[in-house]
């Protein structure tokens, strides 16, 4: 039975040697016959003429200028013929023919050149898939090879015949080391060179000078004379360059140019043998999800050459981005990836098919399933760290390979949890990035298990974003079939009081009987203000996944036609509009080479004109999802208000108000907070300001920026993205955020930041004139319309 190397071995194999009958060096490329390395490639006889009267002239002087046109030409085509040099040497050769790959073993004997190694992160472009006998290199008339630089001379290793130097055949005890008769830490060597290194400053000694000066160690008279027969090998500081302008400085070693059309053509090159591996592993898997019989069994080696292929793709796919994304790339080669979709394609075809291949064929394929996981995230942690234009996309995906590898882990509930936090912490950092991006929540939903009432958070918060993610609408049943009594089992993992909220909004989000409604309700608020103080600082959290889901529940739970959507799109639009572009002139060729932005509003979804509001607006009370969900977000903040003094529920009473301030602002709505409890809220905020500030409230902005000590609250990252908060924050908030450790923590200066933060809210809303108002002289709240619901 074949290794996973000797497959890996066959398969590169066949990729290299099915080319054999295609020109190695395209047409019209010439080598140098008389350049000792034979390396040198270019364009057209010209060029190889112009450079062999100049390099070559000795052999060339005697004849006439014709003889020796024909002369180079006649040599160099008979070294074309000799030589076979790689295809991607010029970057226009043929590419590989993988139509005619099989899974059967074709061959034994054959070995890979990477076998038994890493394969190389980033490849040459120069010459990419081929050996050649010496470094080549591009004829460009742009670059002079008299580019001032230092050579060195090369310096021999002496052997070890000297009695003085370390023999690994002696033995040290039969012949002591001369160097071990003075009781010095360490040899003159060592000494020296860190004498030379960390004092600069004290005259150089002669091995100083045999270090930074290449000269030879005949030079250091401390040390023995070499024979000729006694030459030594260049070491590491002597083939460094240097200048004699900076003596203890080393310079940058030479990086060779490569110019726009060599780069595009690896990159056509790469791109064609791509979708070559493309296919082939597109038609595998069709072939192999297409065979639904459970009692076929797939080998090993099959598997293993399986493998071996999707490698090949996400390999291919590496050295495509690496050309593409090249720092000497133009713009408009770099945005070929996008253009070509090519993250999403080396997701679908490379990883995410197989593994779904892989997961019908459990639990025969867990082995094969761990080892490709492990392979894929290594790739994507590499792309992740050498490719960050598409940073957002690599993110993602380890995320998704994380969950995948928590998924299949049944046995060790530690390793469960430890990858759950691993694909809980790729999603977050992607949500952080992007936080309007609904699908991004979902996931986080499905890792939040087996707590409820985050679960229902999180779809809640996927369906409420500006760009919601429509999927989570059948997830969630997963969650509500259980509480509102479907199965048997009940969903035991919930306490009593999440149970009531989940199956009212599970009510709601069904559209079921209203006495179901209303006796779900009455359970959970009932049982409210006694859990709070129960739970304690639990609630603080808890308070806002409560407070977000309610305000969910206004928006129909993310639904197409959901009319507070529809008007919160068209105020978006407006404020678009009367906004100046923000696409200038002089937006970089960089910038526009990045992918479009994943939140921009879908234009196929329903939409709604100003003139259609106020009949759309009056429908509202009348429906079942709206009317029942306001009852419930009003009702459940009466409640809470009435804890005056318990700081664990400022975090809740901070996302009403902050909901309540975005809707004031807004025309179209602003008439559906006459029905807020303001009576409560009042007397909440006065208490609150003679409790905890003791100096007058002064007036002012909500978010001040003139403060150092002035960051994002906990809540703040859990309701950022909303379709409803998207104006509430400023614009650079979360710039200066906390790490994603620290970002929850209750220090004492985040309650004080909380305190004047809902402060300042009360304030905001009384600048309206209609709900409440604050009087400068009192620094007091009151109530403004008396025909406010209390």
């Amino acid at each position: 039975m074949a290794s996973n190397v000797d497959l890996q071995a066959r398969w590169v194999n066949a990729l290299r040697t099915q080319a054999k009958t295609a020109e190695a060096t395209p047409p019209g490329t010439l080598p140098c016959p008389y350049c000792s390395h034979q390396g040198r490639i270019f364009q057209n006889l010209d060029q190889l003429f112009d450079h062999a009267t100049v390099e070559h002239a000795s052999i060339l002087h005697p004849m006439e200028t014709g003889q020796a046109r024909a002369r180079v030409r006649s040599d160099a085509l008979r070294i074309k013929a000799d030589d076979q040099p790689s295809e991607a040497t010029a970057g226009t050769g043929s590419t590989l023919d993988l139509t005619t790959l099989s899974l059967l073993e074709t061959g034994k004997g054959r070995h890979s050149p990477y076998l038994g190694k890493k394969r190389p992160a980033e490849s040459d472009l120069h010459a990419r898939r081929g050996k050649l006998q010496g470094p080549t290199e591009i004829y460009d008339p742009d670059f002079s090879r008299d580019m001032p630089h230092t050579k060195v001379p090369e310096r021999t290793r002496p052997k070890p015949s000297d009695s003085r130097l370390f023999d690994p055949k002696q033995n040290s005890k039969s012949s002591p080391s001369p160097f071990r008769s003075t009781p010095e830490p360490s040899s003159e060597w060592s000494v020296e060179v860190n004498r030379s290194h960390f004092q600069p400053s004290q005259p150089a000694s002669p091995h100083h000078q045999l270090l930074h000066r290449g000269s030879t160690p005949q030079s250091y008279t401390a040390k023995p004379q070499l024979s000729s027969n006694q030459q030594r090998q260049p070491g590491l500081i002597e083939i460094q360059r240097f200048d004699k302008r900076y003596p203890s400085l080393l310079l940058q070693p030479d990086s060779r140019p490569i110019s726009q059309e060599q780069l595009a053509s690896e990159v056509k090159s790469i791109y064609a043998g791509l979708t070559m591996v493309e296919t082939k592993c597109i038609h595998v898997d069709r072939a192999q999800a297409a065979d639904t019989d459970p009692n076929t069994k797939i080998g090993s080696d099959h598997w293993q050459a399986l493998i071996a292929l999707h490698r090949t793709l996400l390999h291919e796919h590496h050295d495509f981005f690496l050309a593409s994304q090249h720092p000497s790339a133009s713009p408009a080669l770099r945005r070929l990836a996008s253009k070509y979709s090519m993250p999403a394609r080396m997701w679908k075809h490379g990883i995410h098919s197989f593994l779904e291949l892989l997961r019908r064929r459990l639990p025969e394929s867990i082995d094969y399933m761990l080892s490709f996981i492990y392979l894929a995230y290594q790739m994507m942690a590499l792309l992740y760290e050498t490719v960050p234009a598409f940073e957002d996309t690599w993110i993602e995906c380890l995320g998704d390979l994380g969950r995948y590898r928590m998924a299949i882990e049944d046995e060790d509930v530690r390793d469960r949890e430890t990858w759950a936090g691993v694909a809980r912490s790729w999603y977050s950092k992607a949500a952080d990035k992007n936080p309007s991006v609904g699908r991004l929540y979902h996931h986080l939903a499905i890792l939040a298990r087996p707590n409820a009432l985050q679960q229902l958070y999180y779809y809640a918060r996927s369906l409420t974003c500006v760009k919601p993610f429509p999927s989570a609408r059948e997830s969630i049943l997963t969650l509500l079939d259980p509480i509102l009594g479907r199965p048997s089992a009940s969903y035991s993992h919930a306490v009593p009081n999440d149970t009531s909220f989940i199956q009212a909004h599970g009510v709601l989000f069904e559209k079921l009987l209203p006495e179901t409604f209303e006796e779900a309700r009455s359970n959970f608020q009932n049982q409210l203000y006694d859990h709070i103080g129960r739970v304690t600082a639990k609630w603080k959290e808890q308070g806002v996944y409560i407070a977000v889901t309610n305000i969910s529940g206004l928006f129909d739970y993310g639904s197409d036609d959901s009319v507070l959507r529809l008007v919160l799109q068209l105020h978006d639009k407006q404020i678009q509009q009367n906004r100046p572009s923000s696409r200038s002139s002089s937006t970089s060729d960089d910038e526009l080479s990045r992918s479009p932005s994943p939140v921009d509003l879908d234009t196929s979804l329903p939409s709604i004109t100003e003139a259609e509001i106020p009949s759309k607006l009056d429908t509202l009370s009348s429906d079942f999802t709206f009317s029942r969900a306001y009852q419930l977000l009003l009702s459940t903040l009466s409640l809470v208000l009435r804890r005056i003094g318990d700081k664990n529920v400022l975090p809740h009473v901070h996302v009403l108000l902050s909901f309540f301030s975005s809707f004031a602002s807004i025309k179209y709505v602003t008439h559906l907070l006459d029905q807020a409890p303001w009576a409560e809220i009042v007397l909440f905020l006065n208490t609150l300001l003679k409790s905890e500030r003791p100096e007058p409230l002064m007036p002012g902005p909500v978010f001040p920026v003139d403060r150092a000590d002035n960051l994002p609250l906990p809540e703040d990252y859990l309701m950022r993205g909303q379709i409803w908060s998207q104006w509430y924050f400023p614009e650079n908030w979360f710039m200066r955020e906390h790490d994603e450790e620290d970002r929850y923590l209750e220090l004492a200066s985040t309650i004080k930041s909380r305190t004047e933060r809902i402060l300042h809210l009360g304030y905001h809303l009384s600048t309206f004139e209609r709900w409440i108002s604050y009087d400068l002289e009192t620094h007091t709240f009151s109530v403004l319309n008396s025909n406010t619901s209390s």
